[in-house]
């Protein structure tokens, strides 16, 4: 089954597209033709593109799985994306920050419309959840921890909702108080004055 999802056409009348595999590497003309050969598109990037795209289905993963499960009635990705894109947006954005001063990353202009594309698919129908075994695989890296809202969600999440009971969780924002960034604010000169 293909997971790409059809966004339209952009401005210059291409097929605009979201959650499409990719493949990177030495090898990625032959991944792209086995799948293809079964129906799946596959595109071939390089790796710094491979490696954007494969944030943003991290993104995708941990911030609608995440406010999705904390809510007091079952909700599904596809909810998140209609009902709750603000919460999403702010969410989103604070990870698109992290990962420039964490990984070095920017992800590419339209993101959030591709996320809330992804969420839109009809495979999308399944339910949030917080699978507590994949902590250290989804929400465990510094660019998740390091964002005061996912942090607050988390906690929130532990106290109200009995979720993350066996992770340890990034300390607990206290309100006002900023989270520790590594991104340089300001514009640092030669002599250090800002």
């Amino acid at each position: 089954v293909d997971v790409g999802v059809s966004l339209g056409t952009d401005a210059m009348g291409e097929e605009k597209w979201a959650g499409r595999c990719t493949a990177c590497g030495k090898w990625n003309g032959a991944i792209a033709q086995r799948l293809q050969r079964h129906d799946v598109h596959c595109d071939m990037d390089f790796y710094r593109d491979w490696r954007r795209r494969m944030w943003e289905r991290c993104t995708f993963d941990a911030v609608f799985h995440l406010i999705g499960a904390v809510r007091d009635e079952a909700t599904t990705l596809a909810d998140v994306g209609l009902y709750y894109e603000n919460e999403v947006s702010d969410m989103v954005w604070e990870v698109s920050m992290s990962l420039r001063g964490w990984k070095a990353i920017t992800l590419l202009y339209g993101f959030e419309q591709r996320l809330s594309g992804m969420a839109a698919q009809p495979e999308t129908n399944m339910q949030c959840m917080v699978d507590e075994s994949m902590y250290p695989f989804i929400w465990g890296n510094r660019v998740f921890t390091e964002c005061k809202m996912i942090s607050e969600y988390m906690w929130f999440a532990r106290e109200q909702k009995g979720l993350f009971a066996s992770c340890e969780l990034p300390p607990q924002p206290s309100d006002g108080e900023e989270m520790k960034s590594i991104m340089r604010q300001g514009n640092m000169r030669a002599d250090g004055v800002i």
